[in-house]
């Protein structure tokens, strides 16, 4: 485990310098955030299998209240009462109960989608199913070191969307237009998020990658081995 002076002495607690640069780095970190990714890919990804418009909003707001709300009235309780400095958590050891909450609202969300009546059914399951796996992923690493969450969702949502475009037959990720648009935009906004976690000194350039890559692989292969054994159906 690393020392408390070599983590110190990690350019991810040296302050960023000023400059535009540093301004850019925090609109992008701010506005490509880990909580806008799961009702965008839930969205994205039950539009691609044919869901109708009521059965894609369901998902949608599953996502966003389970995985995006909740999550962040967390925080900014932490951050109301003083126990952080920034909605970021920018100290790793401070990450565990946003983590369990994360963890006890995707497990809720797992049970609300088994109880509705949803096309697609199965894929959202099993993209809530990632997200667990992959969220306990992440908290182990972060006891440990500070792998960047924002990179690693970021890239999450590029692989599970790769994987749609590749593995699973559907329309809208499947059509030369839109589906190389979607990945084209994905495939700009996770390097730059990449750049911005290590210009803002949010993570050092080596904790930003790993996240990066972890995102890119762990749900594509996840997801690879669900529809092997199981199907999405």
């Amino acid at each position: 485990m690393p020392s408390e002076s070599s983590a110190l002495a990690s350019s991810s607690s040296v302050e960023a310098p000023a400059g535009t640069g540093l301004v850019v780095a925090a609109i992008v970190s701010y506005v490509v955030n880990p909580l806008v990714f799961p009702p965008l890919v839930y969205g994205l990804a039950l539009t691609h299998v044919g869901a109708p418009a009521k059965d894609v909003a369901l998902g949608v707001g599953v996502g966003a209240f389970f995985l995006g709300a909740v999550p962040l009235l967390h925080v900014g309780w932490m951050r109301w009462r003083g126990a952080i400095g920034s909605l970021e958590i920018r100290d790793r050891r401070k990450r565990t109960g946003p983590f369990l909450v994360s963890l006890g609202a995707a497990g809720l969300a797992l049970g609300v989608v088994g109880l509705l009546n949803v096309h697609g059914q199965g894929l959202l399951a099993a993209l809530l199913g990632c997200h667990l796996i992959n969220t306990m992923l992440l908290m182990g690493i972060t006891r440990w070191w500070k792998i960047s969450i924002h990179c690693a969702s970021a890239a999450g949502a590029l692989g599970t969307l790769v994987f749609l475009h590749t593995q699973v037959p559907g329309t809208l990720l499947g059509t030369a237009g839109w589906g190389r648009l979607i990945l084209s935009v994905g495939a700009v906004l996770v390097p730059l998020l990449l750049w911005a976690r290590v210009r803002s000194r949010a993570h050092t350039a080596a904790q930003a990658t790993a996240g990066t890559v972890l995102g890119l692989v762990a749900p594509y292969a996840e997801l690879y081995a669900v529809l092997s054994l199981v199907g999405l159906s």
